[in-house]
């Protein structure tokens, strides 16, 4: 089992799409990576220096094109 570093809590970080978990820091020989503590399939970001900027960017949710209304239901009427 790999031994990841878990990120300071006062550091946004967007999690996991996929299963909504918040990111972990794993190092293979002296790259690190930012990635889901789940599982390795998850979006994980290119082995060198810690990019936690790529790792919001890739896991943050983007509401459809179509949608102009951001208010919920209950406020737009």
């Amino acid at each position: 089992m790999a031994n990841f570093v878990t990120i300071q809590e006062n550091i946004f970080c967007e999690p996991c799409k996929d299963c909504g978990a918040r990111p972990v820091i794993e190092q293979i020989k002296g790259n690190f990576m930012v990635r889901c503590p789940k599982s390795s399939s998850h979006y994980q970001t290119k082995p060198g220096l810690v990019d936690i900027n790529d790792w919001n960017l890739k896991n943050k949710i983007h509401l459809s094109l179509g949608t102009n209304d951001t208010k919920s239901s209950k406020e737009a009427s």
